[in-house]
């Protein structure tokens, strides 16, 4: 037998007592009228008194027991509104489980769907950092994977090995920097490296950003960025320039033509949604010799803007907190600045600004 059930049951057995007690007990009175009525006189004497004394007899006699029925009524009811509460009490927490049950299941589909199409992407990156690997060359033309090993490693990756890609270059000591490639050749050294690496982060960071959705923890996103994927992904992020920098924005179709150039020099006033929640921050640009400059001010703390770039209306920066790279892309409309600020697991921040 059940919790539930015995408790039923006790109940029932509680609300049968308290009846049979008010039928013994209502018994025991009406006996006891009908001999006091009888000790009287009899009925012919009772039915021959007048209807104010036979009214106030009954009104006398049957007041205690309606008090009776009263008390045994509101036993019976506090009973049953306990019970009431104790079954609503239960429901809530059947349907707290049931949604805990229903939230989990979404999640796991959302894993599970993510699963496979990150299956997807580590194909079509591995695809891509074949690609790169191919156009690697020497100064003096000489591929520097040669096409014997191209074919072996092409092989592994049409078997399902698709790190093998992303391994060469991920460190790249041993097989580029002897030759005198440095990351940013590797990634941005021509215009067909440049649009592979565009299109190498465009799907990277679209998983990343699903890993977000599903991913309650953080432990997926950390896990798909510490991978010979994710950490080409880094080293793309870190060495990143326009006009590749462009595609880390939702809509970068404006900044793909830009417009007259803009004048950046000067303080913003920066209202920032961060990660973290909202920030005001002030951003100061000023022209050197060296070229266009920055300071961040955040929390009393300045931090230098580096690698600061301007391409008619679109701004692109480095900024470094705490030994975190940040990247900064936006646009200036007159005296209003947009943008956003990336870092390796997607959007950190999105801000507007005005000149102060």
């Amino acid at each position: 037998m059940t919790d539930q059930e015995s408790d039923s049951k006790g109940k029932l057995l509680t609300r049968n007592w308290l009846i049979t007690l008010g039928v013994v007990l209502t018994f025991v009175w009406l006996i006891g009228g009908i001999s006091y009525i009888v000790f009287l006189g009899g009925w012919s004497s009772f039915v021959n008194q007048s209807a104010d004394a036979i009214g106030g007899f009954l009104e006398g006699f049957f007041a205690p027991l309606a008090f009776l029925w009263l008390v045994i009524g509101l036993f019976i009811q506090q009973r049953e509104l306990a019970t009431n509460t104790e079954a609503l009490r239960q429901t809530n927490l059947n349907s707290e489980r049931q949604t805990e049950v229903l939230a989990a299941t979404e999640l796991r589909a959302r894993q599970t769907a993510f699963f496979q199409i990150a299956e997807n992407v580590r194909r079509q990156s591995g695809n891509l950092a074949g690609l790169l690997v191919r156009s690697l060359a020497t100064e003096q033309g000489e591929k520097i994977v040669s096409d014997e090993e191209m074919v072996k490693h092409w092989m592994e990756h049409q078997q399902g090995q698709y790190e093998i890609f992303p391994a060469l270059l991920s460190d790249p000591g041993e097989l580029f920097e002897r030759e005198g490639l440095s990351q940013f050749d590797i990634y941005y050294g021509s215009a067909s490296r440049q649009r592979t690496t565009s299109e190498y982060i465009k799907s990277f960071r679209g998983l990343v950003q699903l890993a977000k959705d599903c991913d309650d923890d953080g432990t997926i996103g950390r896990t798909i960025t510490q991978t010979p994927h994710g950490q080409v992904y880094a080293a793309m992020l870190e060495n990143i320039v326009p006009p590749v920098c462009w595609v880390l924005l939702e809509d970068f179709s404006p900044f793909t033509t830009p417009t007259e150039d803009i004048d950046l020099i000067g303080t913003w006033h920066v209202r920032a949604q961060t990660t973290h929640g909202e920030q005001d921050w002030f951003t100061t640009f000023r022209e050197t010799e060296s070229g266009v400059e920055g300071e961040l001010h955040l929390n009393d703390a300045a931090t230098i803007i580096q690698d600061v770039a301007v391409d008619g209306s679109a701004l692109f920066a480095r900024v470094v907190l705490s030994e975190n790279l940040f990247i900064m892309t936006g646009m200036v409309e007159g005296s209003l600045l947009r943008g956003q600020i990336d870092i390796r697991e997607g959007i950190f921040a999105t801000f507007d600004g005005i000149r102060t």
